[in-house]
């Protein structure tokens, strides 16, 4: 071979990583990243988006809304609660994922190797320091190769069995947690609505009283201004008039809010039209039977989600101590593939290959009992924030109840309070029909009359809430486990059906005893099943559950 030949080889071979290297590092900057400013048609298009999303797919207000369709409408469509569901079914794919990381690693690979030249070779003697063969290659230029094949990590395995319990777990946490959403906006649908009640009933009202304040204070400032009264007598009367005004210009600011935040909660576009249908109205007191309040605080015990989801937590606690414990067992690993080589020198172009390893990282040895040590503090961590939700649990239920007793004492007295004002406005109104009473006692009867209807509506509304209080502070569900469909008339029925139960006193809530007797009967029942099995039947049923 010519000199000349060689060196254009050489110069060959040495050009081509230039030009690789060039051509990299055009491609890496042309795909540099630069910050890039959304315009306000992409904003525009979000917002247009949004506003569609927000309001999808919900069913039309057609007639008055009662207290049960309103919670039905916050239970369907409440953003909070959809953000919950979401989060429950997206921990349900995470189960999947988690359930699908058991398998073992099915991999499968293709390649191609290429070369300018014969990958040759010669041997050299270790003896005589001469060459002992000849050049020679036993591999072509272009190679394909191809392999499919199953690893399996045992221990790798284990932990991610206890990984997939884990993650199990977290679903009922995520449901736990979507009931505390349905309860607390239940609560709050239950008094925006009682609220938005008094709103309807009383801004009506509010609207010529203060007609008839401004025209009041417009005449004893004329009167004042032409001598015809006494000033301080007439200063009196305007600052009592001006606060009678501002209490009105208050109240009508408080109502007005009540039906937007109740709109608010059913997910209702803002500027809805709605009205509202309470029902009949009685304002009797309801006669809830409490019985023993150490069963009340054993039935909240066992009920509130918020228990459950530290007692959920505590199981994944515990399997954080067993993966400590995993991690400082070595790896097994076994393999099997199966194998192409398309090099013609091979004796065999395809073939299964199989082999076992185990691997353990001796520092592991060292760090492995400061994470066992670590899992288990977390483990003390969560019994004892599960010590404290329990006592603050109980303490719920007997802050509701003495605020459901409180509240009934206080709608009585208010209720007194609203018959005596009553009272004295049909009086009042009757002197003035005969002359001997006045306008000023007249708008002030009228006044007091509206606040004590206020105070009672409110008070009525309070009463009602801390019953439903009551309940939700034992972990009572305002729906049942399964419902008939999911509609708005379907779910304000089963709400309608709960909420009278526990009106009428009913609670349907097992304590811990009645649970460990439905425990104790179906435990016998299923040793008397086992024992009616045949030998065959039970291996069977065994293997099948």
């Amino acid at each position: 071979m010519s000199l000349d030949t060689v060196k254009r080889r050489e110069t060959g071979s040495s050009a081509l990583p230039r030009m690789m290297a060039a051509s990299s590092m055009l491609l890496l900057g042309a795909c540099a990243v630069v910050p890039e400013t959304m315009t306000m048609a992409d904003h525009l298009n979000r917002v247009e988006t949004d506003r569609k999303a927000l309001f999808a797919d919900q069913e039309k207000v057609t007639a008055p809304i009662t207290v049960y369709e309103a919670t039905a409408r916050a239970l369907k469509y409440n953003l909070d609660q959809r953000l919950k569901l979401m989060e429950s079914a997206l921990a349900s794919n995470n189960l999947t994922v988690a359930n699908l990381d058991l398998l073992p690693t099915l991999s499968a690979e293709a390649g191609y190797d290429g070369r300018d030249n014969f990958n040759g070779s010669s041997s050299k003697s270790l003896t005589t320091g001469s060459q002992s063969l000849e050049n020679s290659t036993s591999s072509d230029r272009d190679i394909n190769t191809a392999s499919i094949g199953v690893t399996w990590n045992i221990l790798d395995f284990g932990l991610s069995y206890v990984r997939a319990q884990q993650v199990a777990d977290r679903v009922l946490i995520a449901e736990e947690r979507r009931r505390k959403v349905v309860h607390n906006i239940t609560q709050d649908v239950r008094a925006a609505f009682w609220n938005a009640v008094s709103a309807e009933r009383l801004l009506e009202r509010i609207a010529p009283l203060s007609a008839t304040v401004e025209k009041a204070l417009e005449d004893v400032r004329e009167a004042q201004a032409s001598g015809s009264e006494a000033p301080l007598s007439a200063l009196r009367y305007q600052k009592e008039l001006l606060d009678t005004l501002r209490q009105l210009k208050v109240l009508r600011r408080e109502l007005n809010a009540a039906k937007t935040q109740l709109a608010t909660l059913m997910n209702l576009e803002p500027g809805t039209k709605y009205t509202l249908d309470p029902g009949p109205v009685d304002f009797q007191v309801p006669d809830i039977r409490i019985g023993d309040v150490d069963k009340l605080e054993r039935i909240a015990l066992l009920h509130r989600p918020e228990l459950h989801e530290e007692a959920y937590q505590q199981r994944i606690s515990h399997k954080d101590v067993r993966r400590a414990y995993l991690e400082m067992l070595p790896g097994l690993e076994l393999d099997t593939a199966w194998n192409y080589d398309s090099n013609s020198y091979a004796w065999e172009q395809t073939w299964f290959s199989w082999g076992a390893s185990i691997n353990k990282n001796l520092f592991e040895v060292f760090t492995g009992p400061k994470r066992i040590e670590q899992a288990e503090g977390r483990l003390d961590v969560v019994d004892y924030r599960r010590y404290a939700m329990s006592m603050a649990v109980m303490s719920q239920v007997h802050i509701a109840l003495a605020g459901y007793t409180q509240s009934i004492d206080e709608f009585q007295t208010v209720s007194e309070l609203y018959n005596v004002e009553e009272g004295i406005k049909g009086q009042i109104d009757a002197n003035v029909s005969t002359g001997s009473a006045g306008q000023r006692e007249a708008i002030r009867a009228d006044l007091q009359y509206l606040l004590s209807e206020l105070r009672r509506d409110l008070a009525f509304a309070q009463m009602r809430n801390s019953v439903g209080r009551l309940y939700l502070s034992l972990g009572g569900d305002p729906l049942p486990d399964k419902v008939s469909g999911k509609d708005i008339k379907t779910l304000a029925a089963e709400i309608q059906n709960v909420t009278s139960q526990w009106f009428t006193g009913d609670i349907k809530m097992p304590d811990d005893d009645e649970i460990r007797q439905q425990i104790e009967t179906t435990t016998r029942e299923q040793e008397t099943e086992e024992k009616d099995q045949d030998p065959i039947k039970k291996l069977v049923s065994w293997f099948t559950s």
